[in-house]
């Protein structure tokens, strides 16, 4: 790595925040390393500047600023919020679905009620002429005689 050296990259990380954040040469290393990773898994070639290396260009993200190393303490934060994040996104996916499983329900019990409409009226038009009933009348018959 030529450009921007590693002294370079450690004061202009460092000269935000009163407690330097990188301390070594190693830190920078891994934080590059782990973007040049994220690069490659979500797509690298999907990026409009493909050509070059994803270290050459997590290595120009940090030093511009676009990237930066967490401390420990924002580190901390940072994974309090994502939790928290998580956690209601959860929450709102189960109340989503269980809206969904509530509204297929109500539309399977609309179906069901429908479909036993129908049926009534089917039955409604197989009812014998003017009397109403639905069944003839049997006759009864006296006892056998042999």
């Amino acid at each position: 790595m030529l450009h921007p050296s590693f002294s370079e990259m450690m004061n202009k990380i460092n000269e935000e925040g009163k407690e330097p954040v990188v301390k070594s040469r190693y830190s920078i290393v891994m934080g590059t390393a782990k973007r040049a990773r994220q690069m490659v898994d979500k797509g690298y070639m999907e990026l409009e500047d493909h050509s070059r290396r994803p270290l050459s260009i997590a290595v120009e993200e940090l030093y511009n600023g676009d990237i930066r190393i967490l401390s420990e303490e924002e580190r901390a934060e940072f994974e309090e919020r994502y939790a928290a994040r998580r956690a209601e996104e959860a929450e709102r996916l189960a109340k989503e679905a269980e809206a969904r499983a509530a509204e297929e329900e109500a539309r399977r019990r609309i179906s069901l009620a429908e479909d036993d409409d129908d049926d009534d009226e089917d039955d409604e038009e197989e009812a014998g002429p003017e009397d109403g009933k639905f069944f003839e009348d049997e006759k009864e018959e006296g006892p056998e005689e042999g």
